[in-house]
């Protein structure tokens, strides 16, 4: 097409204002040709657009208070709403965060259930960890739903990375007679002698028990004694005050105990959605991470939710 006609239509249409019956009637061509005309100024350049991101707020500043009122080690918030983004600016600074803690081979990296975890474990972009061994941290042979499955989780973020995969064969709550099988089968035993020495876990962190969309099946719907929890990690759940949260069968579960998870020099919690606010608050207090990385609408609704004061025990 003749660039200087590509040239008049496109200034008619973008500087001008004008319609295309306008431009068409003053151009003495077809309305189609008009448009024809404006598709290829765009597809060869002569038109360009940017469409510019909302400037979010200084994420840095926003991070140090984060750390400060949950009284954490660390804090990592990724721009705007990661919910819609899919989760990919958690797996970044997941990516970043591992690269900074410099694991060797030997080393045990823990990774526990979860839409989050499971999301992230597929996630390209994380850093190489050849010979790091990657272990899941809670029961799920079981499981329906893909992110409750913690081996298929081990072995997405294993294939991701290079790490090691060692797997749990294993319910999320087994029979009391299974329960005791376990504790002298040999794998099982290796998984949590790995618990004992790990030197990183990374987990998600489970919104309000009354709010909560997905959930593993072995945990129960209706009961009552649940009702006051507002978050869990690693199927530890908790209330607003951090204390832990007790009903029928959870002395079963397949998972590490809150004492273990306290000796973990790096336990990195992943939570997105301001519904997790609350969830977040009270798992600094119960000290169970010493990292968040979130989003930045999650960071914004927990810090209208904690005082100025430090809430957490983890530092």
């Amino acid at each position: 097409m003749d660039p200087q006609l590509l040239h008049r239509a496109a200034s008619a249409y973008y500087l001008e204002n004008l319609r295309q019956a306008e431009i068409a009637d003053l151009m003495n061509i077809s309305r189609p040709t008009v448009s024809k005309l404006l598709t290829e100024a765009r597809r060869i350049g002569m038109v360009r657009f940017e469409v510019l991101d909302v400037v979010d707020p200084d994420l840095t500043d926003l991070e140090v208070r984060l750390r400060e009122s949950l009284g954490i080690a660390g804090v990592r918030i990724a721009p705007g709403n990661q919910v819609e983004r899919g989760l990919r600016g958690i797996g970044d600074l997941l990516g970043q965060e591992l690269r900074r803690l410099d694991l060797h081979r030997g080393d045990v990296l823990l990774i526990s259930s979860g839409n989050t975890t499971y999301a992230v474990s597929r996630m390209s972009g994380m850093p190489e960890l050849r010979g790091v061994v990657i272990a899941p941290t809670v029961g799920g042979q079981q499981e329906p739903d893909a992110a409750f499955q913690t081996n298929e989780i081990v072995r997405n973020l294993a294939d991701s990375t290079g790490g090691e995969p060692r797997f749990m064969f294993a319910p999320a709550l087994p029979s009391p007679s299974l329960w005791r099988s376990l504790q002298a089968d040999p794998s099982f035993v290796q998984i949590t002698d790995l618990w004992s020495r790990a030197q990183v876990l990374v987990s998600g962190i489970g919104a309000p028990y009354s709010r909560r969309s997905s959930l593993t099946s072995v945990v129960p719907r209706d009961d009552p004694a649940l009702r006051s929890a507002v978050g869990d990690v690693c199927l530890h759940f908790f209330d607003a005050e951090g204390n832990e949260v007790l009903y029928p069968g959870s002395d079963l579960l397949v998972r590490p105990s809150r004492e273990v998870l306290a000796r973990i020099p790096t336990t990195i919690a992943l939570a997105v959605g301001r519904e997790k606010a609350p969830s977040i608050r009270s798992g600094a207090r119960a000290g169970l991470f010493t990292t968040l990385i979130t989003d930045l609408p999650t960071a914004e609704a927990v810090l209208g939710d904690v005082g100025a004061g430090g809430t957490g025990r983890r530092g």
